[in-house]
């Protein structure tokens, strides 16, 4: 909130969590012009974008006034009993972006593939999507596809075929409505 660059029209602060790591992108590049991965972290000036936000925050106790936040986060990291060199929080810019990429340092890559060939067959899908829906009657094709480990296309067939064969139904309008079971 904070660092973003506000004049970049049609794009929004992403924060994409996977198992071993936390990626987070914003919009707007580092203030003077200058590459992060050209810099030394720990003697990054600070600057501030948006110096209202930032009095705000400050004021809250939410953040410091000097520019001291990637050396905080990379020796909250080094002071980690699991920390390795390969782990170390990687920072990135262009012209116009932000990028950190906060490494799971409880990550251990054990479940790496564990469902590889599990994926369900066909009609079992349809049996899970049914589970699922009576819990959720909101849920969506892309969390079906999320959870199922399927592409979204191949739960909207699926979707259609329940449909089809009575199963299911879909109330309402397709921002605000939810599925029915028929039983």
């Amino acid at each position: 909130m904070i660092h973003r660059d506000y004049g970049v029209i049609g794009s929004e602060v992403h924060i994409d969590i996977y198992d071993d790591r936390l990626e987070v992108y914003s919009p707007g590049g580092m203030y003077d012009g200058t590459f992060v991965q050209d810099v030394d972290p720990y003697n990054v000036c600070s600057v501030r974008r948006n110096p209202v936000i930032a009095d705000v925050f400050s004021r809250m106790n939410l953040m410091e006034r000097r520019g001291s936040g990637l050396r905080k986060i990379i020796e909250s990291y080094e002071f980690e009993e699991k920390y390795k060199e390969k782990l170390k929080p990687e920072f990135r810019s262009t012209e116009v972006s932000f990028h950190t990429n906060l490494m799971n340092l409880n990550y251990d890559g054990q479940n790496d593939g564990q469902n590889d060939g599990q994926k369900l067959q066909p009609e079992q899908r349809r049996t899970e999507i049914i589970r699922v829906i009576e819990a959720n009657p909101k849920a969506t094709a892309l969390e079906l596809s999320k959870l199922l480990l399927v592409s979204k296309s191949t739960i909207e067939r699926d979707l259609a075929k329940l449909r089809d064969e009575g199963h299911i139904e879909y109330e309402g309008s397709a921002k605000t409505g939810e599925w029915k079971l028929n039983k």
